[in-house]
């Protein structure tokens, strides 16, 4: 039976053009009828137009009939539309990023800022959570700890990863020839150990170790890191792509041009950033925390890290740079065995 989905993102964020894109192709080639209904904001991302049609929210939103809906992320007006589409028979299913993890040591390690933010949020969802025939969670690690907190709002759930185009050229030599950075991707947070990444950014310079560092993110670069004493003096080393939002062309460019990305957060459900790089046959060093073990196996895709541990980075660095040939290509088979849309079609078809 042919379904009719609507792929939903009520709240603009760059981070999921790539998502609604894989999912409206994997509909598709499903054999399903697909459109876009999003947030006015994406109307500038051209690329989401030429996979399938975009219809923005409004008042007869719900004179179309859809089967499916899928909500990619939170939004507070993703409950009165889930709430209409389901008087009208839709299933809905929720794709739940953070299941609740909440505890003292999150306060004192995030702030209250993020503390208070992250309890939004979960507020939010909780009404999204009761409504969805399904809720979806993007790592095993996700589901459970979605079971062992959230589950008492629907019972109903199961993992799906994060699933993407691929983008990166499939030749090895094309993906290894513009590798020369060691870089950290996405937010300048806490969670993130952007702190622990300049301390051992710093001690790396200061020791004149072989490392260019490559810092790509949204967020304003902090000044007062640049003024640092300890840096100052490396300044050539270190790339800075920061302070606005960056294309999905020149986020790509980062990847590319990594031999290796920071993954040793400090809080983690799943990341983003880890199956972008595997597409662009890049290996991450991460903590071994979150949905990490599940992806990562130790000197094949990726390496293990504590952020304290600038020894044992700075080694496990040189092993990959030694030998980022075998790495990349464990990368590429990651990447399209686990991440990339078309190796997800089965499953998907399952939760449809």
């Amino acid at each position: 039976m042919k379904a009719k989905v609507a792929i939903v993102s009520l709240r603009c964020n760059p981070a999921f053009i790539q998502h609604l894109i894989a999912y409206a192709k994997a509909v598709t080639e499903l054999g399903h009828e697909v459109v876009l209904l999003l947030d006015p904001a994406y109307q500038h991302f051209t690329e989401l137009r030429e996979v399938a049609p975009i219809l923005e929210p409004g008042a007869n939103l719900c004179a179309d009939s859809w089967t499916h809906a899928v909500f990619l992320n939170v939004a507070l007006e993703n409950r009165e539309l889930a709430d209409a589409l389901r008087h009208q028979n839709t299933k809905i299913l929720y794709v739940y990023h953070e299941p609740w993890q909440m505890s003292v040591s999150y306060l004192f390690g995030e702030g209250i800022k993020s503390t208070l933010k992250a309890i939004l949020a979960h507020r939010t969802t909780i009404p999204m959570l009761r409504i969805a025939n399904m809720v979806i969670l993007e790592s095993q690690f996700g589901l459970e700890a979605y079971q062992g907190s959230d589950a008492r709002f629907n019972g109903a759930c199961t993992s799906f990863p994060q699933i993407y185009d691929d983008e990166a050229p499939n030749d090895l030599p094309s993906l290894l020839a513009p590798k020369r950075y060691f870089a950290f991707i996405g937010a300048l947070c806490h969670s993130h150990g952007f702190d622990q990444f300049v301390t051992f950014m710093q001690n790396s310079l200061e020791q004149g170790k072989n490392v260019t560092f490559l810092i790509a993110s949204r967020n304003p670069f902090p000044a007062h890191i640049l003024r640092s004493a300890r840096l100052r003096p490396n300044l050539g080393n270190i790339e800075i792509r920061c302070g606005q939002p960056l294309t999905n062309d020149e986020m790509n460019r980062c990847y590319a041009e990594s031999f290796c990305v920071w993954n040793i957060y400090r809080r983690s459900t799943q990341s983003g950033v880890l199956p972008k790089a595997f597409m662009f046959g890049t290996p991450v060093i991460a903590s071994k925390l979150g949905s990490f073990p599940e992806y990562i196996e130790e000197g094949v895709n990726g390496r293990f890290a504590t952020a304290e541990d600038h020894q044992g980075i700075q080694k496990a660095l040189e092993e990959i740079r030694r030998n980022i040939g075998t790495y990349a290509a464990n990368c590429r088979r990651t990447f399209v065995d686990t991440f990339f849309y078309r190796s997800r079609l089965t499953d998907l078809e399952r939760l449809l």
